[in-house]
Protein backbone atom coordinates (compact mmCIF):
# COMPACT_ATOMS: atom_id res chain seq x y z
CA UNK A 1 0.00 0.00 0.00
CA UNK A 2 2.69 2.11 0.64
CA UNK A 3 4.29 1.67 -2.79
CA UNK A 4 0.57 2.00 -4.04
CA UNK A 5 0.92 5.28 -2.19
CA UNK A 6 4.18 6.89 -3.28
CA UNK A 7 3.03 5.91 -7.00
CA UNK A 8 0.03 8.54 -6.75
CA UNK A 9 1.28 10.50 -4.53
CA UNK A 10 5.00 11.30 -5.42
CA UNK A 11 8.00 9.83 -3.31
CA UNK A 12 8.60 13.26 -2.04
CA UNK A 13 5.24 14.14 -0.91
CA UNK A 14 6.06 10.93 1.06
CA UNK A 15 8.70 11.77 2.53
CA UNK A 16 7.61 15.55 3.22
CA UNK A 17 4.38 13.95 4.62
CA UNK A 18 6.20 12.01 7.27
CA UNK A 19 8.37 14.80 7.98
CA UNK A 20 6.08 17.15 8.43
CA UNK A 21 3.98 14.78 10.82
CA UNK A 22 7.26 14.00 12.90
CA UNK A 23 7.74 18.50 13.15
CA UNK A 24 3.83 18.95 14.25
CA UNK A 25 3.04 16.01 16.23
CA UNK A 26 3.27 17.39 19.56
CA UNK A 27 1.62 20.12 19.19
CA UNK A 28 -1.41 18.33 17.33
CA UNK A 29 -1.07 15.69 19.68
CA UNK A 30 -2.32 18.57 22.25
CA UNK A 31 -4.90 20.06 20.16
CA UNK A 32 -6.54 16.56 19.49
CA UNK A 33 -6.52 16.16 23.12
CA UNK A 34 -8.71 19.27 23.56
CA UNK A 35 -10.96 18.60 20.68
CA UNK A 36 -11.94 15.76 22.77
CA UNK A 37 -12.62 17.57 25.63
CA UNK A 38 -14.13 20.56 23.85
CA UNK A 39 -16.12 18.81 21.14
CA UNK A 40 -14.58 19.41 17.75
CA UNK A 41 -17.62 19.86 15.44
CA UNK A 42 -17.77 18.97 11.31
CA UNK A 43 -18.37 21.27 8.57
CA UNK A 44 -22.06 20.23 8.44
CA UNK A 45 -22.16 20.74 12.03
CA UNK A 46 -21.23 24.11 12.06
CA UNK A 47 -22.87 24.77 8.74
CA UNK A 48 -26.42 24.09 9.81
CA UNK A 49 -27.49 27.54 11.55
CA UNK A 50 -26.92 28.61 8.17
CA UNK A 51 -28.83 26.75 6.71
CA UNK A 52 -32.06 26.63 9.22
CA UNK A 53 -31.81 30.48 8.97
CA UNK A 54 -32.05 29.90 4.93
CA UNK A 55 -34.92 27.24 5.18
CA UNK A 56 -37.01 29.93 6.96
CA UNK A 57 -35.85 32.89 4.81
CA UNK A 58 -34.52 34.58 7.03
CA UNK A 59 -31.79 35.51 4.35
CA UNK A 60 -30.14 38.68 6.45
CA UNK A 61 -29.54 36.29 9.32
CA UNK A 62 -28.33 33.08 6.99
CA UNK A 63 -25.70 35.86 5.72
CA UNK A 64 -24.68 36.99 8.98
CA UNK A 65 -24.36 33.52 10.35
CA UNK A 66 -21.93 32.50 6.68
CA UNK A 67 -19.60 35.30 7.61
CA UNK A 68 -19.54 34.74 11.64
CA UNK A 69 -17.64 31.28 10.34
CA UNK A 70 -14.77 32.99 8.69
CA UNK A 71 -14.26 30.63 6.12
CA UNK A 72 -10.39 31.57 4.76
CA UNK A 73 -7.56 30.29 3.52
CA UNK A 74 -8.77 26.62 2.74
CA UNK A 75 -12.48 27.13 3.33
CA UNK A 76 -12.19 30.41 1.10
CA UNK A 77 -14.38 28.47 -1.86
CA UNK A 78 -17.12 27.37 0.38
CA UNK A 79 -17.90 31.09 1.71
CA UNK A 80 -17.51 32.84 -1.83
CA UNK A 81 -20.05 29.65 -3.13
CA UNK A 82 -22.42 29.72 -0.36
CA UNK A 83 -22.12 33.67 -0.19
CA UNK A 84 -23.23 33.94 -3.72
CA UNK A 85 -25.70 31.59 -3.33
CA UNK A 86 -27.51 33.34 -0.41
CA UNK A 87 -27.14 36.64 -2.68
CA UNK A 88 -28.54 35.00 -5.44
CA UNK A 89 -31.66 34.03 -3.20
CA UNK A 90 -32.03 37.02 -1.90
CA UNK A 91 -32.06 39.14 -5.70
CA UNK A 92 -28.96 40.81 -5.39
CA UNK A 93 -27.69 39.23 -8.85
CA UNK A 94 -25.10 41.35 -9.43
CA UNK A 95 -23.26 41.30 -5.87
CA UNK A 96 -23.70 37.24 -6.67
CA UNK A 97 -21.99 36.87 -9.71
CA UNK A 98 -19.06 38.55 -8.12
CA UNK A 99 -18.77 36.17 -5.21
CA UNK A 100 -19.25 33.12 -7.94
CA UNK A 101 -16.40 34.96 -10.25
CA UNK A 102 -13.86 34.52 -6.95
CA UNK A 103 -15.26 30.89 -6.45
CA UNK A 104 -14.68 30.31 -10.10
CA UNK A 105 -11.02 31.93 -9.72
CA UNK A 106 -10.38 30.15 -6.79
CA UNK A 107 -11.16 26.73 -7.79
CA UNK A 108 -8.84 27.31 -11.05
CA UNK A 109 -5.59 28.06 -9.36
CA UNK A 110 -6.29 24.98 -7.59
CA UNK A 111 -6.03 22.96 -9.75
CA UNK A 112 -2.72 22.82 -9.03
CA UNK A 113 -2.30 21.85 -5.50
CA UNK A 114 0.99 22.94 -4.19
CA UNK A 115 3.52 20.17 -2.24
CA UNK A 116 3.30 21.64 0.71
CA UNK A 117 -0.73 21.58 0.72
CA UNK A 118 -0.71 17.47 -0.37
CA UNK A 119 1.78 17.00 2.11
CA UNK A 120 -0.20 18.29 5.16
CA UNK A 121 -3.65 16.43 3.53
CA UNK A 122 -1.45 13.20 3.56
CA UNK A 123 0.06 13.56 7.37
CA UNK A 124 -2.87 15.20 9.01
CA UNK A 125 -6.35 14.98 7.40
CA UNK A 126 -7.77 15.84 3.92
CA UNK A 127 -9.58 19.04 5.38
CA UNK A 128 -6.06 20.38 5.34
CA UNK A 129 -6.48 20.50 1.61
CA UNK A 130 -8.02 23.68 0.12
CA UNK A 131 -11.64 23.15 -0.99
CA UNK A 132 -11.51 23.38 -4.40
CA UNK A 133 -15.17 21.02 -5.28
CA UNK A 134 -16.16 18.20 -7.33
CA UNK A 135 -16.50 18.73 -11.08
CA UNK A 136 -20.19 18.66 -10.85
CA UNK A 137 -19.92 21.57 -8.60
CA UNK A 138 -17.59 23.92 -10.93
CA UNK A 139 -20.10 22.94 -13.58
CA UNK A 140 -22.95 24.30 -11.64
CA UNK A 141 -21.60 27.64 -10.83
CA UNK A 142 -21.76 28.51 -14.41
CA UNK A 143 -25.67 27.77 -14.53
CA UNK A 144 -26.10 30.06 -11.47
CA UNK A 145 -24.13 32.85 -13.32
CA UNK A 146 -26.03 32.75 -16.52
CA UNK A 147 -29.63 33.08 -14.33
CA UNK A 148 -28.34 35.53 -12.11
CA UNK A 149 -27.02 37.10 -16.17
CA UNK A 150 -30.70 36.35 -17.52
CA UNK A 151 -32.82 37.68 -14.10
CA UNK A 152 -31.00 41.14 -14.50
CA UNK A 153 -31.82 40.86 -18.34
CA UNK A 154 -27.99 40.97 -19.38
CA UNK A 155 -28.29 38.40 -22.43
CA UNK A 156 -24.97 39.28 -23.63
CA UNK A 157 -23.11 38.72 -20.63
CA UNK A 158 -25.07 35.62 -20.12
CA UNK A 159 -23.67 34.37 -23.61
CA UNK A 160 -19.90 35.37 -22.22
CA UNK A 161 -21.08 32.91 -19.42
CA UNK A 162 -22.58 30.24 -21.75
CA UNK A 163 -19.06 30.36 -24.15
CA UNK A 164 -17.10 29.60 -21.15
CA UNK A 165 -18.60 26.95 -19.69
CA UNK A 166 -18.32 25.38 -22.94
CA UNK A 167 -14.28 25.39 -22.24
CA UNK A 168 -14.61 24.48 -19.05
CA UNK A 169 -17.38 21.45 -19.76
CA UNK A 170 -14.56 19.68 -22.53
CA UNK A 171 -11.83 20.17 -19.84
CA UNK A 172 -13.56 18.68 -17.00
CA UNK A 173 -14.66 15.44 -19.43
CA UNK A 174 -11.49 15.24 -20.60
CA UNK A 175 -9.80 14.91 -16.92
CA UNK A 176 -12.83 12.77 -15.92
CA UNK A 177 -13.05 10.48 -19.47
CA UNK A 178 -15.05 7.79 -17.54
CA UNK A 179 -17.82 10.45 -16.40
CA UNK A 180 -20.81 10.81 -18.31
CA UNK A 181 -22.96 12.08 -15.91
CA UNK A 182 -20.77 14.93 -15.88
CA UNK A 183 -22.06 16.32 -19.59
CA UNK A 184 -23.42 19.62 -18.27
CA UNK A 185 -26.86 18.72 -19.45
CA UNK A 186 -28.51 21.28 -17.76
CA UNK A 187 -26.41 24.24 -18.25
CA UNK A 188 -26.36 23.46 -21.86
CA UNK A 189 -30.05 23.44 -22.03
CA UNK A 190 -30.08 27.22 -20.27
CA UNK A 191 -27.16 28.36 -22.81
CA UNK A 192 -29.23 27.03 -25.44
CA UNK A 193 -31.88 29.71 -24.37
CA UNK A 194 -29.57 32.26 -23.51
CA UNK A 195 -28.42 31.82 -27.08
CA UNK A 196 -31.86 32.14 -28.86
CA UNK A 197 -32.44 35.08 -26.89
CA UNK A 198 -28.94 36.45 -28.02
CA UNK A 199 -30.25 35.74 -31.77
CA UNK A 200 -27.60 33.37 -32.28
CA UNK A 201 -30.28 30.76 -33.46
CA UNK A 202 -27.96 27.94 -35.12
CA UNK A 203 -25.51 28.21 -31.56
CA UNK A 204 -29.04 27.86 -29.64
CA UNK A 205 -29.81 24.94 -32.17
CA UNK A 206 -26.49 23.09 -31.70
CA UNK A 207 -26.75 23.64 -27.79
CA UNK A 208 -30.15 21.92 -27.57
CA UNK A 209 -28.78 19.12 -29.51
CA UNK A 210 -25.82 18.62 -26.53
CA UNK A 211 -28.36 19.15 -24.09
CA UNK A 212 -30.14 16.17 -25.10
CA UNK A 213 -27.56 13.95 -25.55
CA UNK A 214 -25.72 15.20 -22.55
CA UNK A 215 -29.68 14.30 -20.76
CA UNK A 216 -29.38 10.73 -22.34
CA UNK A 217 -25.38 10.52 -21.25
CA UNK A 218 -26.15 11.66 -17.70
CA UNK A 219 -28.37 8.44 -16.60
CA UNK A 220 -30.20 10.58 -13.78
CA UNK A 221 -33.07 8.50 -13.28
CA UNK A 222 -35.45 11.39 -15.10
CA UNK A 223 -36.25 11.96 -19.42
CA UNK A 224 -34.91 14.70 -21.09
CA UNK A 225 -37.26 17.71 -20.48
CA UNK A 226 -39.99 18.02 -23.23
CA UNK A 227 -39.77 21.56 -23.48
CA UNK A 228 -36.56 21.12 -24.29
CA UNK A 229 -37.60 18.77 -27.12
CA UNK A 230 -39.82 20.59 -28.07
CA UNK A 231 -37.76 23.57 -28.17
CA UNK A 232 -34.88 21.54 -30.39
CA UNK A 233 -38.28 20.20 -32.95
CA UNK A 234 -39.07 23.85 -33.55
CA UNK A 235 -35.55 25.49 -34.16
CA UNK A 236 -35.53 22.68 -36.59
CA UNK A 237 -38.71 23.48 -38.49
CA UNK A 238 -37.89 27.40 -38.26
CA UNK A 239 -35.55 26.93 -41.39
CA UNK A 240 -37.57 24.98 -43.30
CA UNK A 241 -40.84 27.09 -42.63
CA UNK A 242 -41.30 30.49 -45.00
CA UNK A 243 -43.95 31.29 -42.10
CA UNK A 244 -41.41 33.15 -39.69
CA UNK A 245 -43.70 35.89 -37.99
CA UNK A 246 -42.66 37.01 -34.28
CA UNK A 247 -45.22 35.23 -32.28
CA UNK A 248 -47.51 36.56 -30.33
CA UNK A 249 -46.84 35.18 -26.88
CA UNK A 250 -44.10 35.58 -24.43
CA UNK A 251 -43.06 32.92 -22.09
CA UNK A 252 -42.52 33.04 -18.07
CA UNK A 253 -39.46 30.42 -16.87
CA UNK A 254 -39.69 29.50 -13.64
CA UNK A 255 -36.46 28.15 -11.63
CA UNK A 256 -37.13 26.66 -8.45
CA UNK A 257 -34.10 25.29 -5.54
CA UNK A 258 -35.30 22.83 -4.47
CA UNK A 259 -34.15 21.78 -1.25
CA UNK A 260 -30.51 20.93 0.06
CA UNK A 261 -28.11 19.38 -1.63
CA UNK A 262 -26.09 16.56 -0.41
CA UNK A 263 -24.03 16.59 2.86
CA UNK A 264 -21.30 14.67 3.97
CA UNK A 265 -21.28 12.96 7.60
CA UNK A 266 -17.96 11.02 9.35
CA UNK A 267 -17.55 7.34 8.85
CA UNK A 268 -15.22 4.85 10.37
CA UNK A 269 -14.00 2.50 9.06
CA UNK A 270 -11.33 -0.54 10.17
CA UNK A 271 -8.92 -1.82 7.80
CA UNK A 272 -5.66 -4.09 7.99
CA UNK A 273 -2.55 -2.22 8.46
CA UNK A 274 -0.48 -2.89 5.42
CA UNK A 275 2.80 -1.89 7.71
CA UNK A 276 1.95 -4.31 10.79
CA UNK A 277 5.03 -5.76 11.52
CA UNK A 278 7.01 -2.52 11.38
CA UNK A 279 4.87 0.33 12.15
CA UNK A 280 1.84 0.33 14.34
CA UNK A 281 -1.31 -1.65 15.31
CA UNK A 282 -2.88 -4.15 13.17
CA UNK A 283 -6.12 -2.55 12.31
CA UNK A 284 -6.16 0.88 11.41
CA UNK A 285 -9.21 2.93 12.20
CA UNK A 286 -9.78 5.67 9.22
CA UNK A 287 -12.62 8.33 8.94
CA UNK A 288 -13.55 8.64 5.82
CA UNK A 289 -16.89 11.01 4.29
CA UNK A 290 -20.04 9.20 4.24
CA UNK A 291 -22.51 10.99 1.23
CA UNK A 292 -25.87 11.42 2.97
CA UNK A 293 -28.38 12.49 0.47
CA UNK A 294 -30.98 15.21 1.50
CA UNK A 295 -34.73 14.50 -0.38
CA UNK A 296 -35.76 17.33 -2.05
CA UNK A 297 -39.63 18.70 -0.67
CA UNK A 298 -41.35 19.59 -3.56
CA UNK A 299 -42.56 17.31 -6.19
CA UNK A 300 -43.85 19.46 -8.62
CA UNK A 301 -44.96 22.79 -9.42
CA UNK A 302 -47.69 24.78 -11.27
CA UNK A 303 -46.94 27.84 -12.59
CA UNK A 304 -50.35 29.80 -13.32
CA UNK A 305 -51.86 33.05 -14.85
CA UNK A 306 -55.13 33.19 -14.92
CA UNK A 307 -56.62 30.28 -17.08
CA UNK A 308 -53.07 29.53 -18.34
CA UNK A 309 -51.12 26.84 -16.41
CA UNK A 310 -47.80 24.95 -16.86
CA UNK A 311 -45.94 21.91 -14.70
CA UNK A 312 -42.39 21.68 -14.03
CA UNK A 313 -39.98 19.22 -15.24
CA UNK A 314 -36.51 18.31 -13.16
CA UNK A 315 -33.31 19.55 -15.06
CA UNK A 316 -30.99 18.88 -12.53
CA UNK A 317 -30.61 16.11 -10.04
CA UNK A 318 -27.72 17.31 -8.16
CA UNK A 319 -28.23 14.52 -5.39
CA UNK A 320 -27.33 12.16 -8.08
CA UNK A 321 -25.10 13.44 -9.97
CA UNK A 322 -23.07 14.46 -6.87
CA UNK A 323 -23.36 10.42 -5.67
CA UNK A 324 -21.77 9.64 -8.96
CA UNK A 325 -18.66 11.89 -8.34
CA UNK A 326 -18.27 11.45 -5.08
CA UNK A 327 -18.36 7.62 -5.33
CA UNK A 328 -15.51 8.04 -8.46
CA UNK A 329 -13.30 10.04 -6.05
CA UNK A 330 -13.90 8.02 -2.92
CA UNK A 331 -11.38 5.09 -4.02
CA UNK A 332 -8.31 7.88 -4.06
CA UNK A 333 -9.67 9.35 -0.34
CA UNK A 334 -9.53 6.03 0.90
CA UNK A 335 -5.67 5.40 -0.35
CA UNK A 336 -4.84 8.38 1.27
CA UNK A 337 -6.49 7.80 4.45
CA UNK A 338 -4.40 4.27 4.40
CA UNK A 339 -1.21 5.75 3.21
CA UNK A 340 -2.13 9.20 6.02
CA UNK A 341 -2.24 6.56 8.82
CA UNK A 342 0.85 4.27 7.91
CA UNK A 343 2.65 7.53 7.77
CA UNK A 344 1.62 8.63 11.39
CA UNK A 345 2.12 5.35 12.87
CA UNK A 346 5.43 5.66 11.72
CA UNK A 347 6.14 8.92 12.58
CA UNK A 348 4.92 8.63 16.24
CA UNK A 349 6.64 5.46 16.66
CA UNK A 350 10.36 7.43 15.57
CA UNK A 351 8.92 10.44 17.82
CA UNK A 352 8.27 8.60 20.79
CA UNK A 353 11.71 6.87 20.77
CA UNK A 354 13.14 10.00 20.60
CA UNK A 355 11.60 11.21 23.48
CA UNK A 356 11.14 8.24 26.05
CA UNK A 357 7.96 9.72 28.39
CA UNK A 358 5.34 7.78 28.79
CA UNK A 359 3.01 10.53 28.66
CA UNK A 360 3.91 11.75 25.87
CA UNK A 361 3.92 8.73 24.24
CA UNK A 362 0.07 8.72 25.44
CA UNK A 363 -0.84 12.23 24.06
CA UNK A 364 0.96 11.35 20.72
CA UNK A 365 -0.79 8.30 20.13
CA UNK A 366 -4.04 10.14 20.49
CA UNK A 367 -2.93 12.41 18.46
CA UNK A 368 -2.49 10.39 15.90
CA UNK A 369 -6.01 8.87 15.89
CA UNK A 370 -7.33 11.59 16.85
CA UNK A 371 -5.87 13.96 13.79
CA UNK A 372 -7.94 11.44 11.69
CA UNK A 373 -11.03 13.40 10.87
CA UNK A 374 -12.81 13.00 7.69
CA UNK A 375 -13.45 15.90 4.94
CA UNK A 376 -17.52 16.43 5.08
CA UNK A 377 -16.88 19.68 3.99
CA UNK A 378 -19.59 20.64 1.00
CA UNK A 379 -21.48 23.13 -0.97
CA UNK A 380 -23.98 23.39 1.72
CA UNK A 381 -26.30 25.83 0.00
CA UNK A 382 -26.47 23.47 -3.68
CA UNK A 383 -30.16 22.59 -3.80
CA UNK A 384 -31.07 19.21 -3.71
CA UNK A 385 -32.11 19.12 -7.45
CA UNK A 386 -33.66 22.43 -9.85
CA UNK A 387 -37.21 22.33 -11.51
CA UNK A 388 -38.21 24.29 -14.57
CA UNK A 389 -41.57 25.42 -15.45
CA UNK A 390 -42.16 27.09 -18.83
CA UNK A 391 -45.34 29.76 -19.06
CA UNK A 392 -46.46 30.51 -21.93
CA UNK A 393 -48.72 33.70 -22.22
CA UNK A 394 -50.04 36.41 -24.54
CA UNK A 395 -48.43 40.09 -24.90
CA UNK A 396 -51.23 42.08 -24.64
CA UNK A 397 -48.99 44.98 -23.52
CA UNK A 398 -50.21 44.95 -19.63
CA UNK A 399 -48.27 43.58 -16.82
CA UNK A 400 -49.35 40.16 -15.54
CA UNK A 401 -49.63 38.41 -12.55
CA UNK A 402 -47.96 34.75 -11.78
CA UNK A 403 -48.23 32.24 -8.88
CA UNK A 404 -46.23 28.84 -8.65
CA UNK A 405 -47.88 26.51 -6.35
CA UNK A 406 -45.26 24.17 -4.69
CA UNK A 407 -46.49 20.68 -4.13
CA UNK A 408 -45.08 18.22 -1.87
CA UNK A 409 -44.79 14.19 -2.97
CA UNK A 410 -48.11 13.14 -1.06
CA UNK A 411 -50.01 15.79 -3.43
CA UNK A 412 -50.38 18.34 -0.75
CA UNK A 413 -49.73 21.75 -1.10
CA UNK A 414 -46.52 23.03 0.77
CA UNK A 415 -47.18 26.61 -0.15
CA UNK A 416 -47.17 29.20 -2.85
CA UNK A 417 -45.75 32.04 -4.16
CA UNK A 418 -46.49 35.58 -6.53
CA UNK A 419 -44.84 37.54 -8.98
CA UNK A 420 -46.88 40.80 -9.78
CA UNK A 421 -46.36 43.16 -12.85
CA UNK A 422 -44.46 40.61 -15.38
CA UNK A 423 -43.82 42.34 -18.63
CA UNK A 424 -44.58 39.49 -21.24
CA UNK A 425 -43.43 40.66 -24.37
CA UNK A 426 -43.59 38.77 -27.90
CA UNK A 427 -40.67 36.22 -28.16
CA UNK A 428 -39.49 37.23 -25.29
CA UNK A 429 -38.37 35.26 -21.99
CA UNK A 430 -39.07 36.57 -18.35
CA UNK A 431 -36.53 34.62 -15.67
CA UNK A 432 -38.27 34.40 -12.51
CA UNK A 433 -36.75 32.01 -9.62
CA UNK A 434 -37.74 31.00 -6.31
CA UNK A 435 -36.41 28.01 -3.38
CA UNK A 436 -38.11 25.98 -1.43
CA UNK A 437 -36.19 24.02 1.16
CA UNK A 438 -37.19 22.51 4.89
CA UNK A 439 -35.34 23.10 7.73
CA UNK A 440 -32.17 20.63 7.77
CA UNK A 441 -32.25 17.96 10.49
CA UNK A 442 -29.86 18.19 13.02
CA UNK A 443 -26.39 16.45 12.06
CA UNK A 444 -26.00 13.15 12.84
CA UNK A 445 -23.20 12.33 15.75
CA UNK A 446 -19.72 10.63 14.33
CA UNK A 447 -19.29 7.02 14.55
Amino acid sequence: MINIFKCAQGESAYHDGKHLFQGVIVKFSILATVCVLQGCATYSASFAKVEDATAKRDLETAVKTLDELKLTGRDETLHYLNKATLLRLQGKYAESNKFFEQAKRLMESLNAISLTEQAASVSVNDSMKAYEGLPNEQLMVYSFEALNYLQMGDIDDAAVEARQFDIKQRLIAEKNSGAKYLSGAFVRYLNAMVYEAAGERDSARIEMEKAVEAYKAQNCGFPVPQALTADLQRLRNKGKSAAAKMPATGEVTFILHNGLGPSLDENNIRISNPAYGKNGPLMLSLAVPKYVKRAPPVSRIVLSSDSNTATSEIVEDINDIGEKSFKDHLPAIIARGVARMVIKNAAAEETKKKVDNPLFSLVADIGTNLSERADTRTWSLIPANILMARLPLPATGKPVDVTATYYGVNGNILGTREFKGLDIKPGKKIFVSDYYMNPPAPPKAAN
